[in-house]
């Protein structure tokens, strides 16, 4: 089960995912072979439970459930000829329009449970069901069912609750509806591939699928907060308490990917889970290294995108990079030291004012860490001056260690800057504005790319070859 939930005290809007796997396997193995967890059963779902009378509305692909009476019935207003509430049919409508997007850029549909024993509660055919409750914190959910085995992954089909009152989030129940059900609808999407996603990229890509849909909404940027104020976090660090706001704010990596190399490489990545199972990122590094790149040289990249954000947003990087919050620099002191420890893939930014030249050096196990620096001129950041530690810095710069694997025990790091004239080093290392050794990649370690004329992302001709055969040679992945 993948559940949006709200949080009053900590940000507008929280999600994370829980699986209830376990729980619904158990109803899959009834000896009859029925499921029975929906609101409109007799003992309902996790306490939802409809009064009588029920009904539904739906499209082709969608069919809304809503109580007429009780606490869960939504809006009963109605302007329509057929008596339809308002609110059900533009729920009807709304998540209808989301998976035939979803489908038309090339996702997997929803597994159907028209397959479904007779005795089962399936919504009576093979359409997606939508389940409008009264929830009490949260405003999403996607529930998993009927899940198979698949080459390492677990496929399930799925339908959907969601709040029926607009609540306190959102103006408008027109505005609660793009929000909350495009962002569902991707997480049954993402069950056709797998069901048992990494929450951050289950939450992360539901979100960003739902901005790719409607880019006026705010969703996405009201979760990057918590994110950016814990970029020394692995990016797949399990979480723990209410902690959905981070795997929220984690959709900036797929924004990343996606500006990096187009929308269709969420959809490889997914592919590639749907085949195999297991993490996101070890499936994200095999189609990276299909486009030439690696997991590892395009974390440096989004490390360096993230501290040239806010009022630091000036060349390359994010196209709304100023509107997405800054995140919060140590300082480095010209003379000076800073110790630190990565675990995982983790990133440390520290600012450095420099009146006179310093050598900037980095002391860690180069398989583990790498250092970058990216110049500040008049407060702005120049990603594509971006250079590689060692090197000098003069005025102003932002110094960022990333970390560049998954392993999650200590790798321990040093940065010093020392006066240029008192190390040998100082002769020789690139000053920032001179001959940058990444151009604009924010420090790939010198990748090749290619930029075709269509200016098709960072990997260009790279790109229009290379994914072809990626996405030909794989197949899948979940959540909310």
């Amino acid at each position: 089960m993948t559940m949006r939930r709200r949080a009053s005290f900590l940000a507008p809007a929280l999600a994370f995912s829980i699986s209830l796997a376990p729980l619904l396997a158990a109803a899959d193995a009834r000896a009859d072979g029925c499921i029975h967890t929906r609101p409109t059963d007799p003992k309902g779902f996790n306490g939802y439970v409809y009064d009588t009378p029920v009904a539904s509305f739906g499209t082709g692909r969608v069919l809304v459930w809503y109580a007429k009476s009780g606490h869960h019935a939504p809006d009963l207003t109605s302007t329509r000829s057929d008596g339809v509430p308002d609110d059900v049919a533009h729920a009807a409508e709304v998540t209808d329009d989301a998976l035939a997007r979803y489908i038309a850029m090339g996702f997997r549909a929803p597994i159907s449970d028209g397959t479904y024993p007779a005795c089962a509660s399936n919504g009576g055919d093979e359409r997606l069901d939508v389940y409008l409750v009264d929830f009490t914190a949260a405003d999403g959910s996607t529930i998993a069912e009927s899940c198979t085995p698949s080459g390492g992954a677990t496929q399930c089909a799925s339908y959907i609750l969601a709040k029926a009152q607009k609540g306190s989030l959102y103006a408008s129940w027109d505005e609660a509806a793009r929000t909350i059900l495009p962002h569902e609808t991707f997480h049954v999407v993402q069950n056709a591939y797998d069901e048992e996603l990494d929450r951050f990229w289950a939450e992360g890509t539901a979100q960003w699928a739902a901005k790719a849909l409607d880019p006026a909404l705010v969703d996405l940027e009201r979760n990057l907060p918590a994110f950016f104020a814990s970029l020394d976090r692995s990016l797949d660090a399990p979480v723990s308490g209410v902690t959905a706001e981070y795997l929220y704010g984690a959709a900036i990596w797929p924004v990343f990917l996606t500006a990096r190399a187009g929308n269709d490489i969420v959809r490889a990545i997914l592919e590639k889970e749907g085949a195999t199972g297991g993490p996101a990122l070890v499936a994200t590094d095999t189609v990276l290294t299909g486009l030439q790149t690696s997991l590892a040289d395009e974390f440096a990249t989004f490390s360096s995108w993230n501290v040239a954000t806010g009022t630091r947003a000036g060349t390359g990087g994010y196209a709304d990079a100023a509107k997405y919050p800054e995140a919060k620099l140590g300082t480095l002191t010209a003379g000076g030291s800073v110790k630190a420890i990565s675990s995982g893939l983790a990133a440390f930014a520290y600012a450095i004012h420099a009146d006179s030249a310093q050598t900037v050096t980095l002391d860690t196990d180069a398989t583990r860490n790498r250092g970058l620096v990216v110049p500040l001129e008049a407060g702005k950041a120049r990603l594509d001056k971006t250079t590689s530690l060692p090197a000098t810095v003069l005025g102003d710069a932002i110094v960022v260690v990333t970390a560049t694997t998954t392993k999650k025990s200590d790798a321990p790091f040093t940065l010093t800057a020392v006066a240029a004239a008192e190390t040998d080093a100082g002769a020789d290392a690139e000053t920032p504005g001179d001959t940058p050794t990444s151009g604009d990649d924010g420090g790939r370690g010198g990748c090749a790319v290619t930029r075709g004329a269509a200016d098709r992302g960072p990997f260009g001709a790279i790109w229009i070859v290379a994914i072809t055969g990626v996405i030909a040679s794989m197949r899948r992945r979940t959540r909310r």
